[in-house]
């Protein structure tokens, strides 16, 4: 299981970087910009316990997904193949 309280740590942790680099800003916690830390220290948190065939197979999922939001003028059909072929490979 992942270690929640590290997690947090980790995300206040930028949090907190993110402010240091810009002494300018007044520090406001701002829900989205913690959440996009938050959400981040998440994924490195989740990255850290995958195999190497597990970390391509979610980018490939991603990849297949961010499919989806091409130009209609493009066809994306050989590569959605391509990708779902690979993703099987790695599943089997």
């Amino acid at each position: 299981m992942f270690n929640r309280s590290e997690i947090m740590k980790a995300a206040w942790a930028k949090w907190n970087a993110h402010f240091d680099a810009r002494a300018h800003l007044a520090r406001k916690l701002n829900r989205s910009d913690f959440g996009f830390y938050l959400a981040q220290a998440w994924r490195e948190a989740k990255a850290a316990g995958m195999t190497d065939a597990a970390t391509r197979a979610e980018r490939i999922a991603i990849e297949i997904d961010r499919l989806k939001y091409q130009s209609s003028r493009i066809n994306i059909e050989p590569r959605r193949r391509q990708l779902e072929t690979e993703l099987a490979a790695l599943a089997g």
